[in-house]
């Protein structure tokens, strides 16, 4: 990448991601020390709190990819700050990175015919990535965003359809952003260059199989054992210690 100005879109999305990460490293401190501490109010509130903060981390992310000026051209840039939606935004970028890559026009379907062999199932591997694993964190995160924490409202915000789901727990969360920086890879390593792609592509798929897994957070009742087991020492204690 040529030198850019300090004041180049990208080194400023580069810096918004930097300060969204630092902001999710104190939001799951945040929400460890409460479950260390036993302290359900502040769970529940750092559990959002960090919830919200892995919502964040998608949006920087792709902010990030889409500014990259080894990837789009101005022209493409443009046409993805018109979809709609973060998830359109992200699918979008698949799509035009590969249709790039491989001279496929917008009026002919990225196939096999279109491209090289095996880029169709991985353009339909991570379309279902993204719809499967990424769609519920945006949504979850503008659910919290809109302050829809006991209560969720339909699409319209015109009428209540259920009650909020409790926050996600520690592990889920912090599998969460996992996911989000492994698909941010894949899909930046797309954008900016093929070979890049192609040589990446099996072992970040590797790293969301596993996170797939255990996204869920199935682990979290032995994580509170052995975190509270750690409890740190009260502070009348370290005093008298010093």
């Amino acid at each position: 990448m040529t030198s850019l100005p300090a004041d180049h879109p990208f080194r400023r999305h580069s810096e918004n991601l930097r300060a969204v990460k630092a902001g999710l490293t104190q939001a799951e401190r945040g929400h460890k020390d409460a479950i260390r501490r036993g302290d359900a109010a502040a769970t529940d509130f750092t559990g959002r709190v960090h919830q919200l903060m892995i919502g964040l981390l998608a949006e920087a992310q792709l902010r990030k990819i889409i500014s990259d000026p080894d990837g789009f051209n101005a022209k493409e840039q443009q046409l993805l700050g018109q979809e709609r939606s973060q998830l359109d935004r992200w699918q979008r970028s698949v799509e035009f990175a590969l249709r790039r890559h491989y001279a496929v026009p917008l009026h002919l379907e990225i196939d096999d015919a279109n491209t090289a062999a095996g880029v169709t199932a991985q353009y339909n591997t991570i379309a279902d990535i993204l719809k499967n694993d990424l769609e519920p964190i945006i949504g979850d995160r503008n659910k919290l965003a809109h302050a829809q924490w006991a209560w969720l409202l339909n699409s319209k915000e015109s009428a209540f359809i259920g009650p909020a789901p409790t926050p996600l727990n520690y592990l889920a969360s912090k599998w969460r952003g996992d996911m989000i920086a492994a698909i941010a890879d894949l899909v930046h390593a797309l954008v900016v260059s093929e070979p890049t792609f192609q040589r990446d592509y099996a072992r970040i798929y590797s790293q969301i199989a596993a996170i797939q897994a255990d996204i869920n957070g199935t682990g979290y009742p032995d994580f509170v054992v052995a975190l509270q087991s750690r409890r740190r020492p009260s502070l009348e204690h370290q005093s008298t210690a010093v």
